[in-house]
């Protein structure tokens, strides 16, 4: 349902039948109860019935509706809650994995692949994919071009070469693959 007709579904809701309606109903009631016939007050007194009865159903829609959107927008909270801290990890796996591919002596490598094993599991597990599209064709929606390389043994606007992996959350990017792509 859209904000207009929430908007609209209120709005009906507030022109029903107040309490200020129902005391002048039984005003009415009251004082025509010298000329009316028991009939003519089960009618009146059905009408009222059903005019609370709908007030009654529609506050219990409005209710139901803005519970689901509650959980809706809970929903969302929770997915993207890790998006923060996904941001300020980004930058040390990313030196974790330049020291990796420069490191010859100093620590050992499978030191630094443990840690980034461990990482990528604890992205993983809070549904944090990696965006690594060496050899897939360019998407500017999920990378970044930082220079074109020519190669005639690729297809045109194929990634050559990811300079730094991206990231996303289902389908909002955290941060876009930074890519060389091939210019035929």
């Amino acid at each position: 349902m859209s904000k207009k007709s929430n908007k609209e579904n209120t709005s009906k809701i507030e022109k029903i039948e107040t309490s200020k309606d129902i005391e002048l109903g039984e005003k009415e009631l009251t004082e025509e109860n010298d000329t009316n016939t028991p009939e003519e007050e089960n009618k009146v007194l059905s009408e009222l019935v059903k005019g609370l009865e709908e007030k009654v159903l529609r506050a219990q829609a409005e209710v139901e509706n803005i519970r689901k959107i509650s959980q809706k927008e809970i929903l969302k909270s929770r997915i993207f809650s890790a998006e923060s801290i996904t941001k300020d990890l980004l930058t040390p796996i990313d030196n974790l994995h330049r020291s990796l591919e420069h490191s010859e002596s100093g620590i050992p490598s499978s030191l630094i692949e443990l840690v980034l094993k461990d990482i990528s599991k604890a992205l993983s597990n809070q549904n944090i994919e990696e965006i690594d599209p060496l050899g897939e064709k360019f998407n500017p929606n999920f990378h970044e071009a930082l220079s074109v390389k020519e190669n005639k043994n690729k297809e045109s606007e194929e990634i050559l070469e990811v300079l730094q992996k991206g990231y996303k959350i289902q389908d909002r990017i955290i941060r876009p693959a930074l890519v060389v792509v091939n210019k035929v």
